[in-house]
């Protein structure tokens, strides 16, 4: 009991001790919360600009790879093309001219293909109205055909408009006439 009354004394008089030294302290509160405020302002604006920036990350990808798509498209058709037409006849229907493919033709054939399907598009650059939508955009896609002895090379160029930025995805594929030692 009487270790009971010494606790119970001790403990006043730490409390009465605390209350008369922590007297002044009265409005640190206030500044600690403002402090703290501050700090989870600093963060919260600091995970929102992250936030945003991923957002944003995450539709430029989408963008690109909607383009890298409709660019490997012509690609792939033009190898199933000079496969289909041979060498020397693929390089004469593509020639060494610039097309714009707002959809690619089913045939490469400089007139009618073999099911009577229209021909290459007419070349020349690509204009306004000449675009496939895809992805939530819209996307214009150049072809350059060069053509050599014995070197086809197709140069696909894939741009959009994003935010006011022109953006564009190029691939090149080369083709080489069979048998010929490099």
């Amino acid at each position: 009991m009487k270790i009971l009354k010494k606790i119970k004394a001790s403990v006043g008089k730490i409390g009465k001790t605390c209350y008369k030294s922590c007297g002044d302290q009265r409005g640190s509160t206030i500044i600690e919360l403002l402090i703290s405020l501050a700090i989870v302002g600093l963060i919260v604006t600091a995970v929102a600009v992250a936030g945003t920036y991923s957002i944003k990350n995450t539709g430029e990808a989408r963008f690109k790879q909607a383009a890298t798509s409709l660019a490997q498209e012509v690609i792939e058709k033009s190898r199933i093309e000079k496969n289909r037409l041979g060498f020397i006849s693929f390089g004469l229907a593509v020639g060494t001219d610039t097309y714009c493919f707002d959809e690619v033709p089913e045939f490469f054939d400089p007139d009618a293909g073999p099911t009577g399907t229209p021909p290459m598009p007419s070349s020349g650059v690509c204009g306004t109205g000449d675009v496939v939508s895809m992805a939530g955009s819209e996307f214009t896609r150049e072809v350059v055909f060069t053509t050599g002895a014995s070197i086809i090379e197709v140069e696909v160029n894939v741009s959009w408009n994003d935010g006011g930025n022109i953006r564009s995805v190029q691939l090149i594929q080369e083709f080489v006439e069979p048998n010929q030692d490099y």
